[in-house]
């Protein structure tokens, strides 16, 4: 045991959080990784980079960027990427796993936000099942929409009473505060004291690529007032990073590579029953580079989904160049007139004529084209459809752009020596507006860690940090000996008298101490080199000796040249050129 902020937690914690969460799964969730060997690359989510430098160790659960240093386990990981506590990390890791925490002589931990919203899907969850069970409205509507009863469990959907604080009255007695369910967007504060925000709605809960529950959306079951409520924007939820049913998606959209995406619930929840398992919803139609980052950690083909309508077509233009510029392979997917994905797959032939709609699916500047046909027909309305055009197309690569080249000159009736200075103009246009309006969300650079441990010296470390039998019969005095950063001499001496790494790196991560683990990640990619052609082990050590000597050598060396050596110190600087010359190294 050790001590979190007056709270002890159990080094087992780690431990059995460890043995059921995979690394690769759990940094799969924020950058896209790609097989390497025995191993996973990916871009580096802590600096900005073009060629992948990071890299994840399955046989060893670490992580290690070669570009700016950065290491550890999935503990680190998930502090860092997320901006958490020891603590925090350690109950979102341990709800990710399915483990339940240790208590201290029965104390309970600090609730947090995320408590308040788990304890509400369950208040709305059973509130559904009572109305299935009595034949009430929000069952009727939801057996209108074909949505079977076991996929009200499957997806966790709920239902806000008719009340104004049902579920109010429900916090209040787990011992919630007004604050707590307030930041959570759970009620509001009225003249006479607070009441839900959620009434007499379906209930939607949207959780993150974690599986963190951020938000809730109502659908109004009958009556008057807005079709949709949705949690508000605030400390858990930002709409512009969130997809509904990302966290169910994403295995299937990783295996498959490719990603759906539809506007609503329905549609979603529909795809998911039809098989389509890969599809999310971004809940309208205004897409934002952030949900373009999200879905590139998965994928990088999105069909893009929406209404046949022409607002929905329209908005699927604006969001496909947004997803493109992030560098995704997008296409459209055009769907029978009057036909949403939802009502296309309750027909009978539904999904083999989703499934055909997919295949026919347009990229990008074909269906812009495909859809502003008559406008470009038209005299009156073709200048306005044409200016559309050259400033989606703009925003594309050169490369991007290339193979349709022919396909715009011929839809605008111009030629290649017209077109170009066209598309110039164009691009420093949304250059100067760039400049003009920065977004102020450019990623941090770091240069190489300035920190940065010996790498063979840190490979020590990870041996033992990894073979019980080696801290059990190492000579600590030899092992220390052997290194020479003063940080990796404490860490050495922690592996070899602690009880467990486990509870060494617990109280690593509650004091923020990230060194050790970026450490060992380092020394265990050198090992895994040295192990490519013999046991890392002995190899090493060797290395490690050599440098001992070498290191010996030279210090007598400068005495030597100083006139000062003693006899005994003469005949160890000669002994000291023997041993190195024989282990193939001469001496200067």
């Amino acid at each position: 045991m050790f001590s979190t902020g007056g709270e002890a937690v159990s080094s087992d914690d780690v431990r059995r959080i460890k043995e059921r969460l995979d690394i690769v799964d759990v940094i799969g969730d924020y950058i896209r990784l790609k097989r390497s060997g025995g191993g996973f690359v990916g871009l580096c989510p802590f600096h900005d980079e073009k060629t992948p430098s990071f890299s994840v160790s399955p046989s060893r659960q670490t992580y290690h960027c070669f570009g700016c240093g950065q290491g550890g386990d999935l503990f680190s990981f998930v502090m860092q990427r997320e901006n958490l506590s020891f603590r925090e990390a350690l109950e979102l890791l341990a709800r990710r796993a399915g483990v339940e925490l240790s208590r201290d002589g029965g104390r309970q931990r600090e609730r947090n936000l995320y408590d308040v919203m788990e304890k509400a899907c369950s208040f709305y969850r059973s509130e559904l099942e009572r109305e299935g069970r009595e034949g009430g409205r929000a069952a009727a509507y939801l057996d209108r929409r074909e949505i079977p009863r076991e996929a009200w469990r499957d997806f966790e959907l709920g239902f806000a009473p008719k009340g104004w604080d049902g579920l109010w009255k429900r916090l209040t007695a787990e011992g919630f505060s007004f604050r707590e369910a307030f930041d959570a967007g759970l009620v509001l504060e009225g003249r006479t004291g607070p009441y839900d925000r959620f009434r007499e709605r379906v209930i939607f809960p949207v959780r993150d690529i974690s599986g963190r529950l951020q938000a809730f959306g109502g659908r109004l079951v009958e009556g008057d007032g807005a079709k949709y409520v949705n949690s508000p924007e605030g400390v858990l939820y930002s709409k512009r990073r969130s997809l509904y049913l990302i966290g169910r998606a994403k295995e299937a959209a990783r295996s498959r590579d490719r990603l759906i995406l539809v506007e609503g619930y329905m549609d979603a929840i529909r795809l998911h029953l039809a098989g389509f398992e890969e599809a999310v919803a971004s809940l309208g139609t205004s897409l934002t580079e952030e949900q373009a980052a999200l879905i590139r950690r998965l994928t990088d083909l999105c069909y893009i989904c929406y209404d046949s309508d022409a607002a929905g077509q329209d908005a699927a233009v604006r969001g496909m160049y947004v997803l493109r510029k992030a560098g995704l392979d997008v296409r459209v997917v055009e769907l029978p007139a009057g036909k949403d994905p939802d009502a296309l797959l309750s027909m009978p032939d539904g999904e083999r004529l989703f499934a055909r709609a997919l295949e026919s699916a347009r990229p990008l500047v074909l269906h812009h084209l495909h859809i502003r046909r008559e406008m470009l027909r038209t005299p009156e309305k073709r200048r306005r459809a044409s200016e559309e055009i050259i400033s989606g197309v703009a925003s594309l690569s050169p490369v991007d752009l290339s193979p349709y080249l022919p396909a715009v000159e011929a839809a605008l009736g111009v030629m290649r020596h017209e077109f170009i200075p066209l598309l110039e103009e164009e691009r420093r246009r949304q250059s100067s507006r760039r400049d003009a309006h920065p977004s102020g969300n450019e990623p941090e650079r770091p240069g190489p860690a300035q920190d940065a441990a010996d790498v063979v010296e840190a490979a020590l470390c990870a041996l033992l940090w990894r073979d019980a039998s080696l801290r059990r019969t190492a000579d600590p005095v030899g092992i220390v000996s052997l290194l020479t950063d003063p940080r990796l001499q404490t860490l050495a001496s922690a592996l070899l008298t602690a009880s467990s790494p486990a509870e060494l790196e617990a109280g690593w991560l509650e004091t923020g101490d990230s060194f050790p683990m970026r450490a060992i990640a380092a020394g265990g990619d050198y090992c895994e080199e040295l192990g490519r052609a013999s046991d890392p082990g002995p190899v090493l050590m060797e290395i490690l000796s050599t440098r001992c000597l070498r290191r010996e050598y030279d210090e007598l060396k400068v005495i030597l040249s100083r006139g000062e050596a003693s006899d005994a110190q003469l005949l160890r600087f000669q002994e000291l050129a023997r041993q190195l010359k024989r282990g193939g190294r001469t001496a200067p």
